[in-house]
Parts: structure tokens; sequence; C-alpha cells
């Protein structure tokens, strides 16, 4: 699993695949966090939408990387589609770790708040909830389950306004719920760490669902 995560990860880094959510990524923090002298949590709760939909697109960019030919010889290589697919999701999440810290410090060091470890074990947790969701969406949508370019970028697009607008959808809207409302970071460091942890059970599903999915049309 090592040498194949080590593989997957310098052919997404030579592929230069993950630059436009990135950029995307850090563009919002820009815009919506830069002087903010509101509320930590609350700078928080945009960070959480940014990191959503870019790591939907970096899931989706880094599953697509390789072409449907090259993914059978990895998969053939390694014996199982399974260990290819989960060697993938880490890369992904490898690479939203420096988005999370860039989210967490931004705030901070462009705004004007009460900065306390609570407040940072808050952010940390709803932004790693809101990563593995939009990971999650982007394994659904990417070329192993929906073919057409096209109508994966709208069912992404689809999904994600779903997890936004509909509240037991997903833990992204009581994730930006619990940050907006004028608890202490303490009180709402529970939930949010449950909430995260049903994202991860959001993920392990998505990833077994598209293993699934793949196998038949492989």
């Amino acid at each position: 699993m090592s040498a194949l995560y080590r593989y997957l990860l310098t052919s997404v880094l030579l592929s230069q695949r993950y630059l436009p959510p990135t950029l995307i990524f850090l563009a919002a923090m820009a815009v919506g966090t830069t002087s903010d002298n509101g509320p930590l949590q609350s700078s928080y709760a945009f960070c959480v939408l940014a990191m959503l939909v870019c790591t939907t697109w970096l899931a989706v960019s880094v599953v697509n990387h390789e072409d449907p030919t090259q993914r059978q010889i990895t998969v053939v290589t390694v014996g199982s589609s399974l260990r290819v697919l989960t060697a993938t999701v880490a890369v992904v999440v490898t690479w939203c770790v420096p988005l999370l810290v860039i989210g967490l410090v931004y705030p901070i060091v462009t705004g004007k708040h009460t900065v306390t470890a609570a407040d940072l074990a808050v952010g940390a947790a709803a932004q790693l909830g809101a990563a593995m969701t939009g990971i999650a969406i982007g394994l659904l949508c990417s070329r192993l389950v929906v073919a057409r370019i096209g109508v994966a970028m709208l069912t992404a697009a689809a999904a994600i306004l779903a997890v936004l607008l509909v509240r037991w959808i997903s833990p992204i809207r009581p994730i930006m719920t619990v940050l907006s409302d004028e608890k202490p970071a303490g009180t709402n460091a529970v939930p949010l760490t449950l909430l995260a942890v049903v994202s991860a059970i959001l993920l392990t599903a998505a990833v077994l669902a598209t293993k699934v999915l793949a196998d038949r049309k492989e």
C-alpha cells in the first residue's frame, strides 16, 4: 500500500490537476475571510463551504487523472480495486491537510479575532468533516461512476446544493448551523466532533459504493 500510495501521489503531483481547486480555495479564503472582525467560528463556517466545494473538485480530479487503460493496469498490478481506491482517497486526504491548515490560520492572520485552543479544535473538526463529505461526493461523481464529464459536473453541483440546503442529507448543514450560533467553542466541540465522525462514515460508504459500481462497469 505504501508503494501504491507513493506512486499515486507522485502521479497526481506531476499531473498538476490539484492546482485549480487549490487556487480556488485560496481565492475563496482571500475574498471571504480577509479583514473579518466577527466571531472566528463564523469565519470557519465560510471555510467549511469553501472546503466542501474544493475537495469535491479535487477528488474528481485525482480519481480521473489516470485514463481507464492505465487504471486497469494499476488494478491488475495491485490485485485489488479497493486498495487502489483507498490509496487514491489517501492521496486526496493528504492534499486536504495543507488546505485545512490554511483554512485554520488565514482567518486569524488577516482578521481580528480572539483565538483559543477550543476555536482551533472546532475549526479543524468542522473543516475535516467538510473535506470528507466533499471527497465522498467527488468519488460518486468521478469517471468510475459517471462516465460523461458534463453529467458528472451537473451531478456534483446538484449534490453540493443538496447537502447545503437539506438539513439531514449530510453533516454539512448541521456543521454550518453549529458554527453560526453564538455558543462558545467549548460547547460546540462535542457536536462538531460527532458530525466529523458521521462524515467519516459517509466517506467509507462512498468508497465502498464507488468500488462496487466501478467493478460492475469495468
